[in-house]
């Protein structure tokens, strides 16, 4: 379908220049917990972001967001935008290892810098969990297989796609 709205409009409503991305028809995107293995990292969906906790000082986000949809008092250098492209196609993340690996460990530098941290993607469903999970294995010491266990009892719908899946064993 052709788009037909003005070049100004659809720069004004489309990523990477949109000051807000509405993800209103992706379903639930209220989850908001605490990582099982840490209580400095918090695991959510996108819409925590418009009424984010004040102890909240650093965001990771795991999909595309407005430039002004990330609270400003969270500064510059506490945000962490990563391109992880829910897909199972091996296509769609070439260097998914690498990601995920520097992803988490991102999360624990911001960590060791005392900050209280959101991870977080659209519904929490695929790449929330699957990042939370490999934090929990890399930099808490728990066996893959139990954070993945833990990770999906605090958040239930909960499904890693099934190229993260075989990313995360790779690592175990």
């Amino acid at each position: 379908m052709l788009d037909r709205r003005s070049r100004k409009d659809r720069v004004a409503t489309t990523w990477p220049t949109a000051d807000h991305l509405a993800y209103a028809t992706s379903g639930d995107l209220s989850a908001f917990v605490r990582h099982p293995h840490d209580d400095g990292v918090w695991l959510g969906a996108i819409g925590i972001l418009g009424d984010l906790p004040a102890e909240i000082d650093a965001v990771v986000s795991l999909c595309r967001v407005g430039r002004t949809q990330v609270p400003g008092r969270i500064r510059a250098e506490n945000r962490i935008a990563v391109w992880l492209v829910d897909e199972p196609a091996l296509k769609a993340n070439p260097n998914l290892s690498f990601v995920l690996t520097d992803t988490v460990d991102a999360i624990a530098t911001l960590r060791a810098e005392g900050r209280t941290v959101l991870v977080h993607c659209v519904q929490a469903v695929s790449r929330t969990p699957a990042v939370g999970a490999l934090y929990a294995a890399r930099h808490r010491g728990i066996p893959i297989g139990q954070a993945l266990r833990d990770v999906t009892d605090v958040l239930p719908h909960a499904h890693p796609n099934a190229a993260f899946l075989q990313a995360l064993w790779a690592q175990a």
